[in-house]
């Protein structure tokens, strides 16, 4: 998974298709658009204010059509954006790469997750079936005595995170929903996209590398790792003023575990300083495989609106997985 790492770091994730859709193809493409959910008033607004947003964090470029709609590059396929309504926002896009066009000529036009030759590593990704066995087991085993601290961090939009490899960015591209009468706007993004069918297996190589990193820091001697820029969002949950300050040198107990991307952290710590270590381990992990944005924590592959929401702080009882763990009663809810 490390080298693989370091060649996305050179040359980007692979988006192989099977065959490259001819000028006439494209044009009946675009002339399809968008869905119908992204062209509401409120869904072109989302997707202005997205947009301007991906363009500044250099996600994705805009093409004007007419400049290119003559002598198109070879890799474009064109797939229709959705609006899809959100818990937390308006909207979430989706772009739909399993869209099979229907051609003028009677024929049908076979979708990029129809054609995508698959490279993906797939170790990574079986694991989510067995990330919730893994916690019940360790609380399971646990001592009747021992307290089992938990935190939890969100990677925020992850897939955007990954980026294609270049000129193969054309694969994702859509229409950009906008007024009628506008000219023809196409999006092109330079990340993974969320409706593509390799995206999660690539993602999830990722984060279980960032997953093994991060517990390779957590096993060097306590102290070891600089303080995370982000630490003061772990400290003080439920039952932090319960542990010493010194552990006199005694080991303790942890372990990490990543659910796409949702990193999981357990400790059976003796010392507050062996859980601010574990901590600093984690996020140091995750910033070696995402780095940090210094310059704007908002921004940061770490979610700090879900550390503000306390995730991020140490705690016994913690909601991991959608179950309520309790580290000291060993139990688990369903609510």
């Amino acid at each position: 998974a490390a080298d693989t790492l370091r060649e996305w770091a050179t040359f980007g994730c692979p988006t192989r298709t099977g065959r490259n859709w001819s000028k006439d193809e494209m044009w009946e493409a675009v002339e399809r658009g968008l869905h119908r959910s992204a062209s509401s008033p409120d869904a072109i607004e989302h997707f202005a204010a997205e947009i301007k947003e991906k363009i500044r964090t250099k996600q994705a470029r805009v093409v004007a059509w007419d400049d290119i709609k003559d002598d198109p590059p070879p890799q474009l396929k064109v797939s229709p954006i959705a609006a899809i309504p959100h818990k937390s926002k308006a909207y979430r896009s989706i772009l739909d790469l399993s869209f099979r066009l229907r051609l003028k000529n009677g024929g049908v036009l076979a979708a990029v997750n129809d054609t995508t030759v698959k490279s993906a590593p797939k170790g990574a990704i079986d694991q989510l079936g067995e990330c919730l066995t893994r916690v019940i087991h360790a609380f399971a085993e646990a001592d009747d005595d021992a307290k089992i601290f938990m935190a939890k961090w969100d990677i925020k939009d992850g897939f955007w995170r990954m980026d294609c490899r270049e000129g193969e960015e054309w694969n994702f591209t859509y229409v950009l929903p906008q007024p009628a009468g506008s000219p023809t706007m196409l999006v092109v993004p330079t990340s993974l996209q969320m409706g593509w069918v390799e995206s999660p297996p690539y993602f999830c190589t990722a984060t279980e590398t960032a997953r093994d990193i991060a517990t390779e820091y957590t096993d060097m001697p306590v102290g070891a790792i600089p303080a995370h820029k982000f630490s003061r969002y772990t400290v003080d949950g439920e039952s932090y003023s319960d542990l010493q300050e010194d552990h006199d040198g005694r080991p303790f107990r942890t372990m990490i575990e990543v659910y796409v991307d949702d990193f999981m952290s357990l400790v059976i710590p003796i010392s507050k300083a062996q859980l601010r270590h574990t901590a600093d381990a984690v996020m140091t992990g995750i910033h070696d495989v995402f780095p940090a944005n210094d310059e704007d924590d908002g921004d940061d592959p770490i979610s700090e609106k879900k550390l503000k929401k306390l995730e991020g702080q140490y705690s016994t009882v913690k909601t991991l997985l959608g179950f309520d763990f309790d580290g000291i009663n060993k139990t688990m809810w369903l609510e």
